[in-house]
């Protein structure tokens, strides 16, 4: 189905102004807001919404800097409600009527949700109140009607993101909704930036996006194209998009591989810089095959690896290559490349080797593992490299850093801790190490993208994913100074639904995120955001040692 845009009653453009307040709603009409779901009623003197899916959505976007918001709401009822403040597309302040708390929960506020206690201290159903969110440097405080009932200290630099209100299963009345400080213009609907759009093109749904960039700075974007619906199964071809000018202009999308009623999918592409070739590894299976299936050994037939190859920028391809018995081991059942870009190393014994990030199931088990297939010969030839120490990872991605250490970061299926995973590896992928949880890339079990961007002092890490352990949400851009221990910098790409990315770096563009959207579900369309320059640090990053090599309890 098409995006579903966010629609503007009205937009204001142009630089923020730090000192005039700009009104939302005003007098119960609306100004500059916008629906998500079905439309607000106008009522005198407020806007009127409840219902599930129903958001009112701030005409900006909450920066970095200093702000201060202030709405007057009434609440209709208490008792069953779930109301609330959305900041960023998933964290949230409100009113949980089942206990009848005040609560905050999701990332801005630490994750879980957290009781501020009962709310008839501050409201009472039927009567108007006023809301404040400011923030002054680090700290968020909130309060109601000049009481304040939390105080958040934040991370630096931290963008605020996206302002929702959210009736749920109450019904909200907005009265006045106004802010002032740091506040951005909203990003450009979705279908301004979409590669694909579902429903389009004769596909039902188009997943599972892989960028690369070539050796002369060609932006090669692939995807699934489902072609009867959105599952993992069934008709799915392989689709290419090029872009000669940094990702502002794109080529028609083409089929580069269609095996009839089958499926091809996981693109994997990665690039050889000597020779200039893109390697392009993709997984697949007969279409009448479910992945449950596999597993269980009860499928027509198995999971095969193919591979095909283009000298010349993306403009032709060969045809596909069955590499599966040099990379898929018979008792593994289920197996997937990627999905996302390899690597090429730059440094140390293993200088050229490709590096293809992988998963897979064992035979008899449910038991997921992350490996890495490597080429020593350019992408002609391909063997299984290492297999991570422990199961329950599986989509992976790698990037170098810059000492020659691989990073492996990984989907988490162990709910005990809802992060991601990582393992590095020191022998060029032969092997992975120090596996652990990773404390500041919370995940919902989704794919994720790594990639490693050389410096004048070293490498700099970008990573992407839906920053939410609830749902796929909140497409997250960050980056880490210092191999990956910590995470600095954040930009939100997208607040709303948001599964998988992929990144790249273009010498003109800089960091390039491709990956999957919608305002509705995450599915709706595959789009290409740049995003903002994310502030230089006043002083380098650094630890007084690093973590120890050790896999974490």
């Amino acid at each position: 189905m098409p995006v579903t845009e966010l629609l503007l009653l009205s937009l204001l453009t142009g630089s923020p102004n730090l000192s005039a307040e700009i009104p939302f709603v005003a007098a119960g009409l609306p100004v500059e807001v916008g629906t998500l779901g079905e439309p607000w009623e106008e009522a005198e003197g407020f806007l009127r919404g409840g219902g599930i899916g129903r958001f009112l959505r701030a005409g900006r976007d909450l920066g970095r800097g200093d702000l201060r918001v202030r709405a007057r709401l009434t609440l209709e009822r208490i008792e069953g409600t779930a109301a609330s403040v959305c900041i960023g597309g998933a964290s949230h302040f409100g009113l949980d009527g089942r206990g009848r708390d005040l609560f905050v929960e999701g990332p801005l506020f630490g994750g879980p949700t957290r009781s501020l206690g009962p709310a008839s201290r501050h409201i009472e159903a039927g009567h108007p109140f006023t809301l404040e969110l400011v923030r002054r440097g680090t700290s968020l405080v909130i309060r109601i009607d000049g009481t304040e009932v939390h105080r958040e200290e934040l991370a630096p630099d931290l963008p605020l993101g996206s302002l929702q209100l959210r009736p749920w299963r109450g019904v909200l009345r907005v009265h006045e909704l106004h802010a002032r400080g740091d506040l951005l213009p909203l990003p450009p609907p979705l279908a301004e930036d979409a590669l694909w759009i579902s429903g389009e093109g004769g596909y039902h749904t188009y997943r599972i996006p892989a960028l690369v960039t070539t050796n002369r700075g060609t932006l090669l974007a692939f995807c699934e194209g489902r072609r009867h619906g959105s599952g993992d199964s069934g008709d799915i071809d392989l689709l290419l998009r090029r872009s000669d000018d940094g990702g502002r202009t794109w080529s028609p999308s083409r089929v580069i591989l269609d095996d009839g009623p089958n499926t091809c999918g996981n693109p994997s592409p990665v690039v050889d810089r000597e020779s200039g070739a893109v390697i392009l590894l993709t997984t697949g299976n007969d279409g009448a095959d479910r992945e449950a299936d596999i597993i269980a050994g009860r499928s027509r037939d198995t999971r095969r690896v193919h591979l095909l190859r283009s000298e010349d920028d993306g403009l032709t391809w060969s045809g596909p290559e069955e590499i599966t018995a040099d990379t898929k081991r018979p008792e593994w059942t289920w197996y997937a490349t990627g999905p996302g870009s390899g690597i090429q190393l730059r440094r140390g014994p293993h200088r050229g080797r490709l590096v293809v990030p992988c998963d897979h199931i064992e035979s008899g088990t449910r038991r997921y593992f992350s490996h890495a297939l490597l080429s020593d010969d350019g992408g002609r030839s391909w063997r299984i490299g290492g297999r991570t120490p422990r199961d329950q990872v599986n989509e992976c991605a790698v990037a170098e850093l810059a000492d020659g250490t691989l990073l492996l970061n990984m989907r988490n299926y162990d709910r005990s801790r809802r992060l991601r995973q990582s393992a590095r590896s020191r022998d060029g992928g032969e092997s992975w190490t120090g596996q652990r949880f990773e404390p500041g890339l919370p995940e919902p079990i989704c794919q994720a993208s790594l990639i490693a961007v050389p410096t004048v002092s070293g490498v700099h890490l970008h990573f992407s994913n839906p920053a939410s352990d609830r749902a796929r949400e909140r497409m997250t851009l960050r980056r880490s100074l210092d191999g990956g221990h910590t995470w600095s910098a954040e930009e939100v790409l997208h607040s709303g639904p948001s599964a998988y990315s992929s990144l790249t770096h273009h010498p003109e563009r800089g960091v390039l995120c491709l990956f999957e959207a919608g305002e509705a579900h995450p599915y709706e369309a595959i789009v290409l955001r740049a995003p903002r320059p994310l502030p230089r640090p006043t002083a380098p990053e650094t630890r007084s040692a690093p973590p120890p090599d050790k896999e974490s309890p």
